[in-house]
């Protein structure tokens, strides 16, 4: 195979001119672009995937430089001019929305399409900017990018909503993480009696007396806590059950600094879950003023239906429940030879705040609904070869995939949530083939619903 040099040309040190006598003849400006923090690469280069010049360039410095290089090298070519870009991170936003406001039509291509086809291209598995380029090129020459559409206006919202709170969520994970090792040395037997973890009663309860010596020592108050925190809704035996845990506790005496620690901890947690909650509410609303999200709302709660709707979009836009699945990345990747079966695993190729609300839903105490009692008897047994722990959030994950589609056949069974009339009572739209295909275990088809 010949060798193949890479040389790239600043763009300082470029005009229109000169990729347009290099690109004459050609009836489509193909531009493949490889986007950074700040050294980018792009590859001039004709229809047929060959690149002819590649261009390094700053950004942002020269961002606007080069949008213009690309846009008077169409125009003296006088062909239409098209933008490869990979969707990684942010870097690239404000060099995509330029091209687009220039009438540049950009297209989407997959990094992990340009890192398979490396050693492809050229037989060398190395890959660097410049060969990024030229591989982006070819493979749309094959039609595996697809074009960009702007995210709708709604879905902008519910992504910066969910954004938002999840700058409260990770602070909130690292607090509780943070007492329960402090109550592993100062009141162990606190983390088997109260869910510290999901219930306020117990922070509220911290806050104000922080080890056992404090609860014992102030027991009308601390009753009175745990009465106002939980809304008397805590049972007697529980409330008792506090005590007995703090006289027969084994963790070690905190001092007055000590406690200081375990009530700034507690404080902070609860003014990051007050922030969580104020978030949810507006979240909710939203989820009140869409179909889309009103048909999940009821199985997997408000807010996990704005997160699935926030990521993947209406699911009336893809063509397939196959589609649907594969961009949760809760499609199973097998790799087997001959008598050797590999341990099956999800691809996660989708976004992964996807999954993670979806196995949130499924530890909710919505999985005790009686609507999925028949479900779960049918959930389908794993091979010996196809054992792991992958297998246990899939199969709680397919429990509420599964009642979500019970929910949207029952509900929308004369119109679907794409607003389209079904063929027949048997036939339904991607919304309702989502749950059965979501997270199905492929090992058993027959206990599918």
């Amino acid at each position: 195979m010949k060798k193949i040099s890479y040389r790239a040309v600043s763009i300082e040190t470029l005009t229109s001119a000169l990729p347009a006598v290099m690109l004459a003849g050609a009836t489509k400006l193909v531009v493949a672009i490889d986007v950074a923090k700040t050294k980018m690469m792009a590859g001039f280069g004709r229809e047929d995937g060959s690149t002819t010049r590649l261009v390094r360039f700053e950004s942002p410095t020269w961002t606007r430089a080069f949008v213009d290089l690309v846009i008077a090298t169409g125009k003296e070519l006088g062909v239409p001019v098209e933008a490869l870009m990979e969707p990684t991170g942010t870097y690239g936003d404000g060099l995509r929305a330029l091209l687009v406001a220039n009438g540049v039509k950009v297209f989407m291509l997959s990094p992990k399409r340009v890192h398979d086809a490396k050693e492809v291209f050229d037989g060398v598995p190395s890959l660097h900017d410049a060969k990024s380029c030229v591989v982006m090129a070819q493979l749309h020459r094959q039609g595996v990018s697809r074009a960009y559409t702007p995210m709708h206006v709604d879905r902008v919202r519910m992504r910066a909503l969910v954004s938002r709170r999840e700058v409260f969520e990770k602070p909130l994970q690292m607090h509780l993480g943070a007492l329960e090792g402090l109550l592993g040395r100062r009141w162990p037997e606190l983390l088997g009696d109260m869910d510290v973890w999901r219930r306020q009663t117990p922070l509220e309860l911290l806050a104000v007396y922080p080890c056992p010596a404090d609860v014992l020592a102030h027991e009308a108050g601390a009753r009175a806590v745990m009465r106002r925190a939980s809304r008397n809704s805590m049972k007697p035996e529980d409330v008792q059950r506090v005590f007995d845990s703090a006289s027969r506790s084994i963790g070690l005496p905190a001092s007055e600094e000590e406690r200081e620690v375990i009530r700034a901890v507690v404080l902070e947690a609860l003014h990051v879950r007050a922030s969580i909650s104020s978030i949810d509410k507006v979240i909710e609303k939203v989820a009140t003023e869409h179909e889309t999200t009103r048909g999940l709302a009821p199985v997997v709660g408000r807010v996990t239906a704005v997160v699935l709707v926030a990521y993947l979009g209406p699911f009336s836009e893809y063509g397939s429940a196959a589609a649907l699945e594969k961009a949760c990345g809760l499609n199973l990747k097998i790799k087997s030879s001959g008598n050797v079966i590999g341990r099956p695993s999800i691809t996660r190729r989708g976004p992964p705040e996807v999954r993670m609300y979806l196995c949130a839903a499924s530890r909710e105490e919505r999985s005790t609904d009686r609507r999925m009692v028949p479900i779960a008897r049918r959930l389908p047994r794993e091979p010996q070869a196809h054992r792991g722990r992958w297998r246990d959030a899939q199969a709680r994950a397919c429990l509420v995939a599964r009642c979500a589609r019970r929910d949207l056949r029952r509900n929308q069974a004369r119109r679907c949530a794409c607003s389209q009339r079904c063929v027949g009572p048997g036939r339904s739209c991607a919304p309702a083939h989502f749950a059965r295909r979501l997270v199905s275990l492929r090992g058993d088809r027959r206990a599918l619903i």
